[in-house]
């Protein structure tokens, strides 16, 4: 299938690695002009050699999406060299573990907001003039199941109050901006094989083997039994950056191997 995003300018915030850089080698793939963002130039600067070997075409930005400034000064940058972005990848990471009665420092949930809702927020605002004034653009926000459903065996309680936050803003967002040819959309995996992903769980939970982490989702109700690779969440958010995904708009996509149970 043809996606029909040649040549378009894309940028991708945590694309250094695990999800992030497996979206922006496959847009590299389909021919994007890829811009990869994360904070740490080192890392940035391996993705973006790693997807110019497979011939595509990459820059590297080292900035944190939580920073307004930075976020502009990345867009600018980007505009610079390719044009305007019209696929914009956003995402954020924060941990505060704990159960509520653990959280003492109620600034943890104002840190825990500013991280998951307002990177957006700066984001948004960045990106969605040029793509209004093109009639056309793909925001693909890459979430978290739990924001849904809680997971409450993990811990997570100012994660768990704070992701859903970022969910209504971006059916909100989705809504206004259809008219101008511009999908928003939420990817919301579950239990994911990345480097963050397997410490947590040695860390947090003793899970290190194989057989400990199957039996350890099994428990938890992920009924493939494993975790999912970045490029399978990566392939699906691919396809809503693309042409023939232009009908898909305020969706929120779960990608968990079966956790979910509501069956709608």
């Amino acid at each position: 299938m043809d996606f029909g995003i040649r040549d378009k300018p894309a940028l991708v915030v945590g694309g250094s690695k695990g999800i992030g850089f497996e979206v922006a080698r496959q847009l590299a793939a389909e021919g994007c002009r890829v811009a990869v963002m994360a904070r740490t130039k080192t890392d940035v600067d391996t993705a973006v050699a790693r997807i110019r070997a497979d011939g595509g075409t990459a820059l590297g930005i080292a900035a944190d999406v939580t920073n307004p400034e930075q976020i502009g000064d990345a867009v600018r940058t980007v505009t610079d060299e390719y044009g305007p972005p019209l696929i914009v990848i956003g995402q954020a990471r924060h941990q505060h573990p704990g159960d509520f009665a653990d959280i003492d420092d109620l600034d943890a949930y104002r840190a825990s907001f500013e991280a998951y809702t307002m990177s957006q927020i700066h984001l948004l605002r960045a990106v969605l003039p040029a793509m209004q004034a093109a009639g056309w653009g793909r925001f693909v926000h890459i979430g978290s199941a739990t924001a849904k459903e809680p997971a409450g065996k993990i811990h997570h309680a100012v994660a768990n109050t704070t992701r859903p936050s970022t969910v209504g803003l971006l059916k909100t967002v989705s809504d206004e901006y259809a008219q101008y040819g511009i999908t928003v959309n939420t990817v919301a995996p579950g239990w994911i094989e990345t480097d963050n992903s397997l410490t947590y769980l040695r860390n947090h939970a003793g899970v290190a083997t194989e057989e400990d982490r199957r039996q350890f989702l099994l428990g938890q109700g992920v009924r493939a039994g494993r975790m999912g690779k970045p490029h399978e969440i990566a392939s699906l958010i691919t396809y809503l950056c693309s042409e023939p995904a232009g009908y898909i708009t305020g969706a929120w996509i779960e990608v968990d191997g079966g956790l979910h149970r509501s069956a709608f």
